[in-house]
């Protein structure tokens, strides 16, 4: 990845940029945080890498003082167009471990879905690891072909490369294969338990008479 230092703190600049196909962002280095520049088109291209948000990036900036190593941390992005607004990059230290959470890949049809008419359950769709930053996993591999009717797998069951450590709790469901009905019971009681929304507030019968909030003009 490419870009330039930039002076940070005014909108007019950072809209420019975004004009000439650049993203405005900050480097949230070791000890020091700086404003940049970069393209949005390398941007894109390391998106649509699989696991791309975990990649180590070689990035040099022009008019930095040195090449750094970083991973994306926050995209802000437009909700109308999902043109990239802004990007915030972490300077990683590569002899450092770092925690980061990891995307879960279910790998198969458990037997008890296709056979039994069961139903699957996922609790968790990501983990947390801690690791070198080169060895984060792009995703984890969690094969569930051969699960049946009440069975599970839990976060101890989970197997990852010896070089990653998963921080869950061992003992907390990752997934599993229940009867229809029961899912169907979890739902209900977790309708029954959520909060009523509250009644809508009735209008005012004098207008002329509701008073501004202290402080209001």
């Amino acid at each position: 990845m490419s870009g330039s230092v930039r002076q940070a703190g005014r909108k007019g600049p950072c809209r420019r940029l975004r004009s000439q196909g650049l993203v405005p962002g900050i480097v949230y280095g070791q000890g020091e945080n700086v404003a940049v520049s970069v393209s949005a088109k390398d941007v894109l291209k390391i998106l649509d890498m699989k696991g791309g948000a975990h990649h180590i990036i070689a990035a040099k900036f022009e008019g930095d003082k040195k090449e750094r190593h970083v991973m994306i941390k926050q995209l802000d992005v437009h909700p109308l167009t999902d043109k990239l607004l802004h990007i915030d990059l972490k300077e990683v230290d590569l002899t450092k471990p770092v925690r980061f959470p990891v995307d879960l890949e279910f790998s198969g049809t458990p037997v008890g879905v296709k056979e039994k008419g069961g139903r699957l359950k996922v609790y968790k769709n990501r983990l947390m690891v801690e690791c070198l930053p080169a060895n984060i996993p792009d995703s984890i591999l969690v094969p569930i072909a051969n699960l049946d009717l009440n069975q599970h797998v839990m976060v101890r069951d989970v197997k990852v490369d010896d070089k990653v450590t998963i921080l869950d709790e061992a003992d907390e469901h990752v997934v599993s294969v229940l009867h229809a009905a029961a899912v169907a019971a979890e739902g209900a009681e977790a309708a029954a338990a959520a909060p009523a929304a509250a009644p809508a507030a009735a209008p005012a019968a004098d207008a002329k008479a509701a008073k501004p909030a202290k402080g209001g003009k």
